[in-house]
């Protein structure tokens, strides 16, 4: 996590391009993908004669090409939030596209970590060694889309954004939204609250 200093607030990166173990794994499911959909393009124009040969390879080619650029957008994707007295906007830049969100800070409540759920052992897996790699496998799955998030209450929605934000960081940002909006946002609005206003 890095974090600049402006004069209207602070601008924080939660993550980059290539900066976790799970995004590395995606540039390699990415060159996997792109080069089996490359070999099934290869056959299409070694078998231009036979239609149907012709359509179903170029149909499973324009899926691995979609799964392949998935991943390399996963890859690179760039989460920043800047946060001012005022407002706290989530900006999100991947290959061809970015967004930007605006949330008043007002409306912020119940600011808050998700922690990665306990790994829990796979049925599968053997009791003094994994033979079949069904406890490594459920490991990847878990570590690649566990939680691990931030999220936050806005208007009776809640927004979850970071990925592989460890708990230490957590604290830090708490401290940081204090600093600089003045306001604890960690305090959860009670639903009577909301729905009263």
């Amino acid at each position: 996590m890095k974090i600049k200093e402006f004069e209207n607030g602070k601008l924080i990166t939660l993550s980059t391009a290539f900066d976790t173990r799970s995004k590395l794994l995606y540039l390699f499911y990415f060159f996997v993908f792109f080069v089996s959909a490359t070999m099934f393009l290869r056959f299409i124009l070694l078998a231009f004669d036979q239609l149907l040969a012709w359509v179903i390879c170029g149909l499973f080619g324009a899926l691995l090409y979609t799964a392949a650029y998935r991943f390399a957008n996963k890859t690179v994707m760039k989460e920043q939030l800047f946060i001012s007295k005022d407002s706290l906007q989530l900006i999100r830049k991947e290959i061809f596209r970015s967004s930007r969100q605006a949330f008043n800070v007002e409306k912020i409540s119940h600011f808050r970590h998700l922690a990665k759920p306990p790994l829990t052992k796979h049925p599968l897996a053997g009791e003094g060694f994994d033979y079949l790699g069904f406890q490594t496998e459920e490991q990847v799955i878990n570590d690649m889309h566990g939680d691990n998030q931030l999220a936050f209450d806005y208007a009776g929605r809640t927004v979850k954004f970071g990925n592989d934000i460890p708990s230490w960081d957590f604290e830090e940002l708490e401290s940081i939204f204090l600093e600089v909006t003045g306001k604890d946002l960690t305090i959860a609005v009670k639903e009577d609250d909301f729905y009263i206003q």
